[in-house]
């Protein structure tokens, strides 16, 4: 049915068709791609509660930004008033069709993981999908596989449900106890489905089976976890926990089912769904045209044609095998497609053996279609030869590495190559085919017929295939180039799947080394880009920003450990004790932590390192030769001009606190750097720095830089505690232990606060200001750490520095 006009489609043919909706290939004429245009039934339309379950599917998956996930490109209603959304169109089948066709462990594995990770994403961002089933699992042109059909998916903390209470709601197979019964349901009740997809992926059917949609929900309640085949119990304990009755006492987050994915080591087959007889004529015949078209193409790398036909015409005859009028011209066929693999057979193990018959060289061109794989007894020379010996060639031993177990047309017998003449070089054959994939965009899929098979095959076949190689490389650029392509229009799951596709395919050949780095480098510029848009976010208290970036970082690079951390953490951003900096000038500005919903305090005193800037860039004009006598240990008896920051006469780095500054230069300092970054920073208040001050603990030599054995040792002096911290005088800024996120409150040095006298509020009359706790000379037996006091604004001391604090906006 295409009689459905949707400006800017247009509709190629119906794919599927559902309760709710139909589904049909579709060109989206202005960015010139197929997509899968979802199209709400005619006969629903009028219906608010299915509407409002149509749109939610689609609000959902538009939201949702994963590799793993299925795209929504764009939303709208027909003239006819009919919903629909398109997405994006998933070529390669789904996941019932990949276990028929059979998958090796380690696919299996590659498969759970990344639908893991789509359901985890999912979760974390408050949805349940409740119908983790093998149809909702496709596969794209990458090999991908993306979860699909959010359809009856609900937020956690949806109230108001579309569907009523106690109806289950999902695919009976694959329902979770508590689904089956209509209780609520969460995120493990999807782990409980990935649990039924890895039993369906290792066995080819699921754990429960029963005569209806009742007895199969039943056996999920009540009925034991079933036991896996022979081979397969390696697998059992995520079964078992997977599958547990109990949602508490399943895997509780996707990443613990990941990570006990990651305890698995594959060991072959996982499964193959068992065959079912054809029903039809039909069918008949499209089995036998599936086993000749096996015969003309290889299959999966390292499998010989011959075999893969061998199957297929055995599969065939079986099809047919009641037809009394049809199986003359079948047994054939299979007996032709059989001797054309056997031919192939030979060639490969000949090559392993002795010197073959002479065959062209891979690099040279193919026979012109049309000409015979297997030549006449007369050759090309059109001299005649030999006839083949008659006598049959001895059978290799059992245990030899290149013996074959018998199969339906007995054991297979080694050739001698050189009585098999043949005028077709089969790497040149699989090379012709592959470089025609190559232009059709046939890289990686479908499965066993594109390019990158074909030619590792041939390379299998002639490892020194320069031919081969080259067309291994040329596959990945064509993945580097679908990734620029994507990303040029946003499309940063696509670019991370084709980067995926470019290390996959040149990861395959040492010759690739380079073009993995290019990817790699590819997604690290794209990842940067986005971490700096995080950070940047981050630290203007912008949650949702950071949230967002984290998420793109994510959708290019599904493991990224930074933006997984930050994911987690962003909900803590502009709350008591979260850290950031501003950008001062282009550089990192002062460290922050949040101490309340309007105040950021500095995290360390300003050292010398970051007030020197100041002083370069504008401090030196404004103060020099204005700058005031710098006391020593506080004595107005050792009082120097020649004493200031940059020389205080105690031994300092750039990353102590700076000292001997007066009130006028701190205060100078905090206008600088607010005007460089543009928030409004100051010197604390008394009533600021006291209630921070007030949680730190009581001072000693390891909470705080006091006055201590050291101190006595070098000034000579009688007073201080017999302690030791090795810290005569100022100790390098975050020393010792927060307090609140916040270092050295208490010790180290003095603090300069904004007020008029101890604690007056600051005017611009007064010329006393406060100060306020403990510095490096302080006696922890006679001193608070709320100690304060008052000097003149052009007094300087070589044991009092300042910090910064920022008005938060609200």
């Amino acid at each position: 049915m295409t009689a459905i006009d949707i400006p800017g489609y247009v509709i190629r043919r119906e794919v599927g068709v559902g309760g709710m909706a139909s589904v049909y290939l579709a060109l989206q004429t202005s960015l010139d791609r197929e997509v899968a245009l979802k199209v709400m039934a005619p006969a629903l339309a009028a219906d608010p509660t299915f509407s409002k379950r149509f749109l939610q599917e689609a609000r959902m998956l538009a939201s949702l930004a994963h590799p793993n996930i299925v795209q929504v490109y764009d939303v709208g209603v027909t003239q006819a008033q009919l919903n629909y959304f398109s997405m994006q169109y998933l070529s390669g089948g789904d996941f019932a069709q990949r276990v028929r066709l059979g998958m090796s462990e380690k696919d299996l594995l590659r498969i759970l993981e990344g639908i893991g990770n789509a359901l985890g994403y999912a979760h974390h961002r408050g949805y349940v999908h409740r119908d983790v089933a093998p149809g909702n699992i496709l596969f794209d042109v990458s090999d991908t596989p993306l979860l699909t059909d959010f359809g009856i998916a609900r937020a956690f903390s949806q109230t108001a449900r579309i569907t009523s209470a106690g109806i289950s709601v999902g695919t009976s197979h694959y329902m979770s106890p508590e689904q089956a019964r209509g209780s609520d349901v969460d995120a493990r009740s999807d782990l409980y489905g990935l649990g039924v997809l890895t039993w369906f992926g290792l066995t080819g059917k699921p754990p429960y089976e029963g005569a209806d949609g009742f007895a199969v929900s039943y056996a999920h309640v009540f009925e034991p976890i079933p036991r896996l085949p022979a081979g397969k119990e390696h697998w059992q304990p995520l079964i078992d926990k997977a599958l547990a009755k109990d949602p508490a006492e399943r895997y509780q987050s996707a990443e613990e089912f990941i990570a006990a994915l990651a305890g698995i080591e594959p060991r072959g087959v996982a499964a193959t769904a068992p065959a079912q007889d054809a029903p039809t004529r039909v069918l008949q015949r499209e089995t036998m045209a599936s086993a000749i078209r096996a015969s003309e193409a290889p299959t999966r790398i390292g499998v010989l044609p011959s075999m893969e036909a061998s199957a297929a015409a055995t599969a065939a005859s079986k099809a047919v095998g009641n037809s009394p009028r049809s199986w003359l011209p079948l047994a054939f066929a299979a007996l032709g497609i059989l001797l054309i693999g056997s031919v192939g057979y030979a060639l490969l193990a000949g090559r392993g053996n002795e010197e073959p018959t002479k065959v062209a060289d891979s690099s040279e061109a193919a026979p012109a279609p049309g000409s015979q794989a297997i030549a006449s007894p007369v050759a090309a020379t059109g001299q005649a030869q030999d006839p083949p010996s008659s006598e049959t060639p001895r059978a290799r031993d059992a245990s030899s590495s290149e013996s074959f177990g018998a199969d339906e047309f007995g054991p297979v017998m080694p050739f001698d190559l050189a009585s098999v003449p043949t005028v077709v070089d089969p790497v040149a054959q699989l090379v012709r085919q592959a470089r025609a994939d190559l232009a059709g965009q046939r890289l990686t899929n479908p499965p066993r017929v594109n390019a990158f098979e074909r030619f590792s095959l041939a390379l299998r076949i002639d490892p020194s295939s320069k031919v081969a190689k080259q067309g291994i490389m040329d596959t990945a650029r064509a993945y580097l180039d679908l990734a620029e392509k994507s990303i040029a229009v946003g499309n940063l799951a696509e670019f991370a799947s084709y980067l995926d596709k470019v290390e996959e395919v040149a990861g395959s050949i040492s010759e690739g080394a380079d073009t993995v780095a290019d990817a790699k480098s590819r997604r690290k510029r794209e990842v940067d880009q986005w971490l700096a848009a995080a950070l940047a976010a981050s630290n203007g208290l912008d949650a949702q920003g950071a949230k967002a970036a984290y998420e793109k970082i994510l959708a290019v690079d599904a493991k990224n450990t930074a933006a997984r951390d930050g994911l987690r953490a962003a909900d803590r951003i502009g709350k008591p004790g979260y850290g950031f900096s501003d950008l001062v000038d282009g550089r990192k500005g002062p460290e922050l932590v949040v101490v309340s919903n309007s105040l950021a305090f500095a995290r360390h005193e300003t050292t010398r390192g970051e007030f020197s800037a100041w002083w370069r860039a504008a401090g030196q004009r404004q103060f020099a030769g204005k700058e005031p006598s710098c006391r020593d240990r506080e004595s107005i008896f050792r009082s120097s001009r020649k004493r200031d920051w940059k020389s205080a006469d105690i031994n300092q780095t750039d990353r102590h606190p700076v000292v001997c500054v007066s009130f006028a230069e701190a205060r100078a300092y905090a206008d600088w750097i607010a005007k460089q970054s543009g928030k409004r920073y100051r010197l604390p208040t008394p009533a600021e720095w006291e209630q921070v001050a007030r949680n730190a603990p009581a001072g000693t030599c390891a909470s705080a830089n006091l006055a201590d054995a050291s101190y006595r040792k070098l000034f000579d002096a009688r007073t201080g505690a017999a302690c030791d911290d090795d810290n005569a005088a100022t100790a390098q800024v975050g020393s010792y232990p927060a307090v609140a996120g916040v270092f050295d409150i208490d010790g180290n040095v003095r603090e300069w606060v904004a007020s008029c006298g101890k604690s007056a509020a600051l005017s611009d009359g007064c010329r006393e200001h406060g100060l306020r706790g403990r510095g490096w000379l302080s006696l922890a037996d006679k001193e608070s750490v709320l100690e304060s006091d008052s000097y003149s604004e052009d007094v300087a001391l070589n044991s009092l520095g300042f910090r910064l604090v920022r008005e938060l906006e609200k």
